[in-house]
C-alpha cells in the first residue's frame, strides 16, 4: 500500500477512485485512519473503498451517528465507518464499544482518528490528507 503514496488528487471523483484502489490493499482486521481537515475528502475515500468491496448503497459520513456499518454484497469484508469529530474525550469512544469493534472481523475506517491516537491499535494504516491550492496531497504512515 505504501507504493500508492505520496500522491496528489485533483478532485472528489479522483479521490473516490483512489479509495477504490486503496480498497484493494485492505483486508478484514485492518484499521484505516483518515486524517484531514473538514472537507478534505475522507468520506470520498470511504465511498471508493465501499464501492470496491461491493457495497451498493449510499455511504455518508457518520458525523451524528458516530458509526455506520456497511454489510458488503460480496464476501470480501464488511466495513465499519467511524467519524470521531464530535467526540470530546477518549472515554466517549470506549463507551460506544470501540474495543468490541476492534475484535470484529471487518475493516474499520476511522475519520478524525488523530483526535484519539492513543486508542488506535498498532498497525493502523494512516492516510493524511492535506489541502493544496488545487486538490489534495495524500501521504501514508503506520501507527
Amino acid at each position: 500500500m505504501k507504493h500508492l503514496f505520496p500522491t496528489e488528487i485533483p478532485d472528489p471523483v479522483a479521490m473516490r477512485n483512489f479509495g477504490i484502489e486503496l480498497g484493494r490493499h485492505l483486508k478484514s482486521g485492518d484499521v484505516l485512519a483518515l486524517v484531514g481537515d473538514l472537507g478534505a475528502g475522507k468520506t470520498h475515500i470511504t465511498q471508493g473503498i465501499a464501492e470496491y468491496f461491493g457495497y451498493l448503497h449510499e455511504v455518508t459520513s457518520p458525523t451524528f451517528a458516530l458509526v455506520n456499518e456497511y454489510i458488503t454484497e460480496v464476501e470480501k469484508s464488511d466495513l465499519i465507518h467511524f467519524d470521531l469529530y464530535r467526540l470530546e474525550k477518549s472515554e466517549d469512544l470506549l463507551e460506544i464499544g470501540w474495543e468490541d469493534y476492534l475484535e470484529r472481523d471487518a475493516i474499520l475506517i476511522v475519520e478524525w482518528a488523530d483526535r484519539f491516537p492513543e486508542l488506535m491499535p498498532n498497525g493502523t494504516k494512516c492516510v493524511f490528507i492535506e489541502h493544496l491550492e488545487q486538490g489534495r496531497k495524500l501521504s501514508y504512515d503506520l501507527v
